[in-house]
């Protein structure tokens, strides 16, 4: 059983991966907001970070995985950005994430398989 923290702020598809990543036998912690996100991952350090790009509360999905990425205790967690944009896959992976998931594009199986795939690499 793996640690995930999914940063996502639509109610509603933060409680389907939720439950898709709870049914495949991972403790979720989910955040709303890219400020409480980052507080979670430096205070709960997870296996691995679900994140969206687009967020709420001043910090986005790129300022959370740069903190994460330059941070010491962070910088070694898996982050898969789960996101609408479809143009910043190249920026996403030049700061630190290790995957890069087109929600439009992909179905909860196919997240569920990246995150398996992300994991047996920790």
């Amino acid at each position: 059983m793996a640690k995930i923290l999914l940063i996502e702020d639509d109610e509603i598809l933060q409680a389907m991966y939720r439950k898709q990543l709870q049914s495949a036998g991972h403790q979720v912690t989910t955040a709303h907001d890219g400020r409480t996100g980052l507080d979670l991952a430096q205070s709960h350090h997870p296996d691995l970070v679900l994140l969206d790009v687009m967020l709420p509360g001043g910090l986005n999905g790129f300022d959370v995985l740069e903190q994460l990425k330059n941070d010491p205790k962070t910088k070694d967690i898996a982050v898969l950005i789960l996101t609408n944009l479809e143009t910043e896959e190249k920026v996403a992976k030049q700061i630190g994430a290790s995957g890069y998931l087109v929600k439009v594009k992909t179905r909860p199986d196919d997240v569920i398989a990246k995150v398996t795939e992300l994991l047996s690499k920790v």
